[in-house]
């Protein structure tokens, strides 16, 4: 069984001996670091304000992610086409206003990725990589600020405001798309 048929399995029965521990990672150009978050799922993981070390990437270095409270609502899509998500941070707003005064002057979005990690009880130190339904590539659109929580809207890039490259990079080449260049 695939890491991503165990979690659609986790999510499907009501599994109530694994864990699906979800994490948010927020980049942008101007920090010298991504802020990781982990929300912690009933104090299990730990107290909020400790870290819990996980992989990123399938056999990578663990890395740091903050314990606090979160709620993600992953983009989707409907009958009139794709729908933005949204992210709510509680009690980390010193973090994101760090990032937000960084943001200041640059031409670059701030990056977001939502990973999910299926655990059994005891064996968070057996887990060697985030299950294949994570998503990246997010973009955080718009930011709301207060002393309590931090709140954002993310979504995929809007591709028609992408360069399409030419030359061995591009996306479409004539041999696959001959009707572009006729």
């Amino acid at each position: 069984m695939t890491v991503t048929a165990a979690l659609r399995e986790a999510y499907a029965s009501g599994d109530t001996e694994g864990v699906v521990i979800e994490t948010l990672e927020i980049d942008h150009a101007s920090l010298d670091a991504a802020i990781r978050l982990v929300r912690n799922v009933d104090s299990q993981l730990g107290q909020p304000g400790d870290t819990l070390a996980l992989p990123v990437e399938a056999g990578g270095a663990r890395l740091p992610h903050l314990l606090c409270a979160f709620d993600v609502v992953a983009p989707g899509a409907d009958s009139d086409g794709p729908t933005e998500g949204r992210i709510r941070i509680d009690a980390v707003s010193h973090l994101i206003h760090g990032l937000l005064k960084g943001v200041i002057g640059y031409n670059e979005a701030i990056r977001v990725t939502i990973r999910f990690y299926r655990v059994l009880p005891g064996q968070i130190d057996a887990v060697t990589g985030p299950d294949d339904d994570s998503f990246d590539g997010l973009e955080m659109t718009t930011v709301d600020l207060s002393a309590e929580r931090a709140e954002g809207t993310i979504a995929w890039p809007d591709g028609r405001q992408q360069n399409v490259p030419s030359g061995p990079n591009a996306f479409f080449d004539r041999d696959q798309y001959p009707a572009l260049f006729s």
